[in-house]
């Protein structure tokens, strides 16, 4: 399910991002959110994946996910998401 969302960012000007997954792990009590810019790397769409904070109606800011175990089981997560996708 991909849905646009609005966000604002570091110069707290609201963009839209392309939302590909939310998800959450019972070790950390926040939701995380993979997303897009659609930005093109090579043959390649750039993916990014942060802390999702609401700010307001239909407002978000992400967070960078600074704790390296904490991105590590974030990284493991999508890749199970991932997989699970593939077997379909």
């Amino acid at each position: 399910m991909n849905n646009i969302i609005n966000v604002l960012n570091e110069n707290n000007e609201l963009e839209e991002v392309e939302v590909i997954d939310f998800f959450q792990l019972d070790e950390y009590d926040h939701e995380y959110v993979l997303y897009t810019k659609n930005e093109e790397d090579g043959e390649d769409t750039v993916t990014y994946v942060s802390i999702l904070n609401e700010v307001g109606d239909d407002k978000f800011q992400f967070e960078e996910i600074t704790d390296q175990e904490e991105l590590k089981k974030v990284e493991e997560k999508i890749e199970q998401e991932l997989d699970l996708l593939a077997s379909e």
